[in-house]
């Protein structure tokens, strides 16, 4: 068992996630960004506005809260702005600055590159969104008087919203990879991607025989996924499988980074 961990931890899948996330966790973007995710929930330490008492109103307030935030603001324009800026420069970055032939020259396969990468940029979002988050969740018990039950009895719709997150932003960076890949320069692949995710969610919904056109927002599928787990408020009106959308981000994680793996094979990165 030892000698399989020593083995993942020297592997160089390892060495450029673990090089790549403590870079960007130690620089002045995090930062921004963390700053910019972490307004609402500053703002709700200022004025929480309860509703009720004990684990079901906390419980009740913090789903309340979260169906409002994560399609508005979090998984909203600001939200996919910071997904995108953050994933588009991961390889693009590399490309256009030269430095991803020093990463190819080493042991490390471009499948194994394309992976740590997007692994890093998860795993920063999953903290920038995950702080805040945690904020809420921590603060909530305190306000509804909860006390440690409440954060236990709180602890599943934390987790569940943060998957919910992850699983959606996972989408969007990994097509803010593919792009990058493509177009090899980090600030106009951000603006390929806004402008491809902006004209499928703002353009469509306004194509008057489209049914249901709403429904094609990311924000709509946020809280339709939400729906799924959050019991305490009545999300009925919201139509469409949550298992299906689950089954349709899912698959398009795993499809955008194979494409990206295919299209850095067919380039060349001269000396």
């Amino acid at each position: 068992m030892k000698l399989k961990v020593d083995k993942l931890f020297s592997s160089p899948l390892w060495v450029v996630f673990s090089t790549e996330i403590i870079k960007l966790l130690r620089s002045r973007k995090f930062k921004v960004l963390l700053a910019i995710t972490l307004f609402p929930s500053v703002i709700y330490l200022l004025s929480p506005n309860p509703s009720g008492s004990g684990v079901e109103g906390m419980r009740k307030a913090f789903q309340t809260l979260m169906l409002d935030l994560l399609p508005n603001y979090w998984l909203g324009i600001i939200g996919q702005l910071i997904v995108i800026i953050l994933m588009s420069d991961l390889l693009a970055g590399e490309i256009d600055r030269g430095t991803i032939r020093l990463l190819i020259a080493k042991p490390l396969c471009l499948s194994e590159l394309v992976a740590a990468k997007f692994l890093t940029g998860l795993g920063t979002l999953l903290l920038l969104f995950g702080i805040p988050y945690a904020v809420i969740w921590l603060y909530n018990p305190v306000v509804y008087g909860a006390g440690v039950d409440g954060l236990w009895e709180g602890f599943s719709d934390l987790l569940y919203v943060l998957g919910v997150t992850a699983l959606l932003m996972a989408s969007i960076g990994a097509l803010s990879m593919l792009l990058s890949v493509v177009i090899s320069r980090p600030l106009y692949a951000s603006l390929a991607t806004f402008g491809l995710t902006f004209l499928l969610q703002f353009l469509i919904p306004q194509i008057p025989y489209i049914s249901n056109p709403g429904s094609y927002t990311l924000g709509y599928r946020a809280v339709l996924l939400l729906r799924g787990g959050f019991r305490e408020v009545d999300l009925s009106r919201f139509q469409g499988s949550p298992e299906y959308t689950a089954l349709f981000f899912l698959s398009s994680t795993v499809l955008l980074p194979v494409l990206t793996w295919a299209a850095l094979e067919r380039r060349e990165f001269p000396d």
